[in-house]
């Protein structure tokens, strides 16, 4: 797949696969990519992906397409059990956290995801560079991401 978005330097991602909460995916993309921040939604597959209640989507890269050694500044993880399960099984997905988190990057984790991730590593163990979404509402927990991003 050919995409207008391409991976930069301090690029974001948010990481979408079946069944991922579109209310989540939708406000922090739209509000990123408003603000001109390099922001691209990364799937598992080429194939388009289907939310919770379906809204269909098609990614603007896949993990397995980022080249070996790039790490994304940011991970966005959406909610949804089945979202979660589905990236959860794909090496990529590990090794893109992994990468970003030893890049001096984030990952930030939507509170519907939370309880699918909580006793995976490296999610199980408290991390500055691993945010929570917790309790707060969707549209502040977006701003102080937004904050961090135009921090790099």
């Amino acid at each position: 797949m050919i995409s207008a978005h391409q991976l930069q330097k301090n690029s974001s991602a948010i990481l979408v696969s079946p069944g991922f909460t579109e209310k989540e995916v939708v406000y922090c993309l739209s509000q990123m990519r408003a603000l001109g921040l390099p922001i691209l939604l990364v799937g598992v597959s080429t194939s388009l992906v289907k939310s919770q209640r379906g809204l269909t989507v098609a990614p603007d890269l896949t993990l397995s397409e980022v080249a070996n050694g790039q790490c994304f500044r940011m991970l966005i993880i959406p909610g949804s059990y089945e979202c979660v399960t589905n990236l959860l099984t794909s090496p990529d997905f590990h090794v893109q956290v992994n990468r970003s988190l030893a890049g001096d990057g984030r990952v930030a984790i939507l509170s519907a995801a939370r309880g699918a991730l909580h006793q995976i590593a490296p999610f199980a163990t408290p991390s500055e560079r691993i945010l929570y979404q917790q309790d707060q509402p969707l549209e502040l927990f977006c701003q102080q991401l937004i904050q961090i991003a135009t921090a790099f």
